[in-house]
């Protein structure tokens, strides 16, 4: 079993970080017009709709994360 302090050092990892915020940035941009696009093209945006969409890219970089962590650790285990 991983402890907390190893999957966190793999999460928080330069190389993880990277990978996981150029997801993010990717994907939440996508949801954020798909969830938001005639807003934004109206230019009408709130400060609720500000919220949502900084969600709408937290929820993939943290996915990403995970995953690439959870790789990590399997390949170690593996090995």
């Amino acid at each position: 079993m991983t402890s907390i302090s190893e999957f966190s050092s793999i999460f928080f990892s330069s190389k993880v970080m990277k990978r996981a915020i150029k997801v993010a940035i990717i994907v939440g941009t996508i949801l954020a017009f798909i969830n938001h696009g005639d807003t934004i093209m109206a230019g009408a945006l709130t400060s609720v709709c500000w919220t949502k969409m900084a969600l709408s890219t937290l929820v993939p970089y943290i996915v990403a994360s995970t995953t690439a962590t959870l790789g990590v650790i399997e390949a170690r285990q593996n090995a």
